[in-house]
């Protein structure tokens, strides 16, 4: 059985060696476990390891895990790091804190609009958390808005009421080139550095980014939250 306590300890402890040589507290990067695919018992593990925060990128299991775990008794703090269809939007905001693959003003209007849907039904009277998905590697095969159009979309978004941007979150380059990697961060870091510039945006200060083989390098580059799924679960169940 795989030792899930004892690998969010040895991630905890990757993490507090990063931020030590970056020169920040190990308590200024935060932990979300990837849950794709994971069984209800292995996210029981983890919090009982200490973990609550959990990515989810598929909004069916992102249901089915929040609302196993309540029944539980046990409190989480949950996100979607996935793509969200517009039939699953209504779903993704009722059990989950923030999205945070938000790339572009159409997806941000969609969630005001269901926001204000939701307050119409009793749900608390304040703007829906989000993070803006930039493709920092300029990847085909990753989503995420254009680094040289995201200022111009989160000025659009800004205006929209029932939304509140908290930050940036991007995949970064999928390659072992280490450069390549850094690049990307830094690019990511230096978007959030303008984008906290722009009006009522001074607070968009998290930054999602590193997964189980980069977090050194985001950590390095000023992520606050690093995505760690295969580290802490082992290989990921097939569906």
């Amino acid at each position: 059985m795989t030792d899930i306590a004892g690998n969010i300890e040895k991630v905890r402890d990757q993490i507090a060696e990063a931020a030590s040589q970056a020169g920040r507290p190990a308590d200024s990067v935060k932990l979300m476990l990837a849950a794709k695919y994971q069984p209800l018992e292995n996210l029981e593990a983890a919090v009982a390891a200490g973990v609550t925060l959990f990515g989810h990128n598929i909004v069916q299991q992102l249901v089915t895990a929040s609302t196993g775990l309540a029944a539980a008794g046990i409190a989480t703090t949950n996100t979607v790091i996935g793509p969200v269809q517009s039939n699953k939007m209504r779903a993704a905001m009722d059990h989950a804190s923030r999205i945070d693959t938000v790339d572009s003003v159409k997806a941000a209007t969609r969630i005001a609009r269901r926001q204000a849907a939701r307050i119409a039904d009793g749900a608390p009277a304040e703007p829906f958390p989000i993070l803006l998905q930039v493709n920092s590697a300029d990847a085909s095969t990753q989503s995420g808005c254009a680094p040289a159009a995201l200022l111009e979309i989160a000025s659009e978004i800004s205006e929209l009421e029932l939304v509140r941007i908290d930050g940036l979150m991007t995949i970064g380059a999928n390659t072992d080139d280490l450069a390549a990697i850094h690049q990307s961060f830094q690019l990511t870091r230096e978007l959030g550095e303008q984008l906290r510039k722009l009006p009522g945006l001074a607070g968009a200060t998290e930054l999602s980014m590193g997964m189980t083989h980069d977090l050194a390098i985001a950590v390095a580059e000023g992520s606050t939250v690093v995505r760690v799924g295969t580290a802490v679960f082992g290989p990921r169940p097939r569906p």
